[in-house]
């Protein structure tokens, strides 16, 4: 699949709500690597679901998980999906990474697009406190449903400290 036709299309179907767009190419294989492609697309917070219907209309993704990275004021939140699997050498990783501020921690569900996508925004919910608007079961997967704080938040992380143990390097010691 090439990655300046996946992106194209995304330049023209978003347009100007496209914040940053690029490409990673890495080689695989030994004896005659061949290029396999990382796509990064970052957009605003209203377009990114659009974004994601895009990706799901024309290049059949598979998403593979969402992670998040606190930033302080928000968090980007990067949805990684596959495509172009089943074809050799044709895989490509397309992630679609939304930035979404603490003061108004929210973001569209996409379960109606990829209902496989539950598992891992009620995980988001969880963990960081995000507001995931439409989710069809917001119940938690991990925590218990009484814990109010949001561990991966890195602005509570002295609330989080109080209940939450972190695990510490582990230290070898010499005899």
């Amino acid at each position: 699949m090439n990655p300046e036709t996946i992106l194209g299309s995304f330049r023209t179907a978003l347009g100007g709500k496209i914040l940053d767009d690029r490409t990673i190419e890495r080689k695989v294989g030994n004896v005659d690597p061949k290029p396999v492609y990382d796509l990064w697309i970052d957009v605003e917070r209203d377009a990114f679901r659009d974004a994601v219907a895009h990706l799901c209309e024309h290049f059949n993704p598979h998403l593979s998980v969402i992670s998040g990275d606190d930033l302080g004021d928000g968090v980007a939140f990067n949805y990684h999906f596959s495509v172009g699997w089943g074809e050799r050498y044709g895989e490509a990783t397309c992630t679609i990474r939304v930035v979404v501020a603490k003061d108004d921690f929210r973001l569209p569900t996409i379960t109606n697009l990829l209902p496989g996508a539950q598992t891992s925004e009620r995980e988001k919910h969880e963990f960081f406190g995000l507001t995931v608007e439409g989710i069809p079961d917001d119940r938690n997967l991990f925590l218990p449903e009484d814990m109010t704080i949001h561990p991966w938040r890195k602005d509570l992380e002295e609330e989080t400290a109080k209940t939450v143990k972190r695990l510490v390097k582990w230290e070898t010691r010499d005899e």
